[in-house]
């Protein structure tokens, strides 16, 4: 028979615990030490132009590479200055190639450029005689953006699902004065707008190490007169933090504001890029210049959420969807930060509900607390495991758990029979338990509507999976009478 079971939303929770990994100066990202899914060594990039190695609990004493005055001696860099180095990212055959690519403010490394703070896209090789040592001798500067200006140089680097390089550009523009509607000379040069330019825009590229990189013949504007065939997507300021979401290839990408507000926009996985992201015509929802009528046609992409330079905000600090296992309650959200943010909110979260994103603020507990106004919040990292980091100008800190979700005996304690599955499996619940309610979540984090569920004389339920799609699935189960949940990954294989 057919059991009939109350089915509710996960609730996000209000405060995630982060334990301080070291003290580092200027941390903007982290990642992994290879593309080893099991790999527990860290790369800590930093915007001084030095990259660490994080290893058994502490940092290195010596550097991976050094761009900065104690090595190469290449990297603009300034206290509290926008310059320096901006990414990093590994290439997908790291463990056979040992390439790895960067996104820096400053010289070329054999001292040549038109200014220092131009910015370039750099591959560099791993020392063949030691895994944490560059190569410095062996490098390619593959592109150099000449910026008109110190500022928005964005940065951020990602290979895509389809194993192309993307990377965000920002537009040369200054900081504004601070004038409402269009009067504070944002991106007065129109990069940002301009095909012709790859100021303002996400790339996507075929990179191939050291030699020269190729257009990918699917590029939106590839053939088309009068544009940069490398342009995926355009229409931004500065898109200084953005990322793919691990699970479904969907992009998320915070865009520094001007005067008035911050956005976050969103691009599907789907999408076959050519979108326009709107600045500097607007600025989050809002026009900007003109400062009415800036999208007649309706044809721009707006932000899934923006917020006004209000409480303390200033600088959005894009993030990542959690798909780790740590925190089982923030699974399929994004998380992301302000640069400033020293008052009420300091931290945010995005989910897509079926009708429209969801938006609340998050806590991060932290040993002592961060230090208000002195401890700003640069960037964020992700590990091969999914797991998340937060980078701030003095330490580093791993998302670890959620300290008021339900205490569960051990971390995954429900089982099925068969797993992996592909019609009927058996949830075990243990003898004269009866289900409150239960939550089925999809490979993409999304709750999955009405699972089908049946009685059986086993002590437990069966759940129906036929129409699932393949991939991994998370199931919590309350039972009547206890406090405690029970939670299990369910594995789906089928060939619909």
């Amino acid at each position: 028979m057919l059991v009939l079971v109350h089915f509710q939303s996960a609730a996000q929770p209000n405060t995630i615990k982060a334990d301080r990994l070291a003290y580092v100066d200027e941390a903007i990202q982290v990642l992994s030490f290879s593309n080893d899914p099991n790999e527990a060594r860290l790369f800590i990039l930093c915007h001084n132009g030095k990259i660490w190695v994080y290893e058994d609990g502490e940092v290195l004493p010596e550097p991976f590479l050094d761009l900065g005055p104690d090595g190469l001696d290449i990297v603009d860099f300034g206290i509290g200055a926008e310059e320096g180095l901006n990414g990093m990212v590994l290439d997908p055959n790291y463990e056979e190639n040992g390439f790895f690519y960067l996104m820096y403010n400053g010289w070329k490394p054999d001292g040549s450029g038109i200014n220092l703070y131009d910015e370039h896209l750099i591959c560099f090789k791993r020392d063949e005689n030691n895994p944490y040592k560059a190569d410095t001798e062996q490098n390619s500067v593959l592109l150099t953006f000449e910026m008109p200006r110190r500022g928005h140089n964005a940065g951020a680097l990602a290979f895509g699902p389809d194993g192309y390089l993307y990377l965000s550009v920002g537009d040369g523009g200054a900081t504004g004065s601070g004038a409402t509607g269009g009067g504070s000379g944002g991106d007065s040069d129109n990069n940002a707008q301009n095909l012709n330019t790859i100021l303002g825009k996400i790339l996507r590229l075929d990179v191939h190490g050291l030699d020269p990189y190729t257009i990918p013949p699917t590029n939106p504007f590839v053939g088309v007169p009068d544009t940069r065939e490398e342009i995926w997507a355009y229409g931004f300021r500065n898109p200084w933090r953005w990322s793919f979401d691990r699970l479904t290839g969907d992009k998320y990408i915070g865009d520094v504001g001007e005067v008035d507000w911050e956005e976050v926009s969103f691009e599907p996985a789907e999408s076959q890029g050519g979108l326009n992201f709107g600045w500097r015509l607007m600025e989050g929802t809002h026009c900007y210049e003109p400062i009415i009528d800036c999208n007649p046609d309706d044809d721009m992409v707006l932000p899934i959420y923006d917020y006004a330079h209000a409480n303390g905000l200033c600088s959005v600090v894009g993030g990542y969807v959690y798909r780790g296992t740590n925190i089982p309650t923030l699974n399929g959200y994004y998380i992301f930060t302000d640069y400033c943010g020293f008052e009420e909110i300091k931290f945010m979260t995005l989910k897509q509900e079926v009708d429209g994103w969801a938006f609340k603020p998050i806590d991060l507990e932290v040993e002592g607390g961060f230090i208000p106004f002195q401890e700003w919040r640069f960037g964020w990292g992700e590990d091969n495991k999914g797991e998340l980091y937060l980078c701030t100008s003095i330490a580093v800190y791993r998302l670890s758990s959620d300290p008021d979700a339900p205490v569960i005996g051990k971390p995954e304690n429900l089982v099925f029979s068969p797993n992996p599955a592909d019609g009927l499996t058996l949830m075990q619940l243990g003898t004269n338990a009866s289900l409150e309610w239960m939550e089925v979540f999809d490979p993409s984090g999304k709750l999955v509507a009405n699972p089908i569920i049946s009685a059986t004389n086993l002590p437990g339920l069966r759940l129906d999976v036929s129409n699932y799609r393949s991939g991994v699935y998370t199931v919590r189960v309350k039972c009547n009478g206890t406090d405690d949940l029970l939670i299990g990954r369910l594995v789906v294989i089928n060939n619909n």
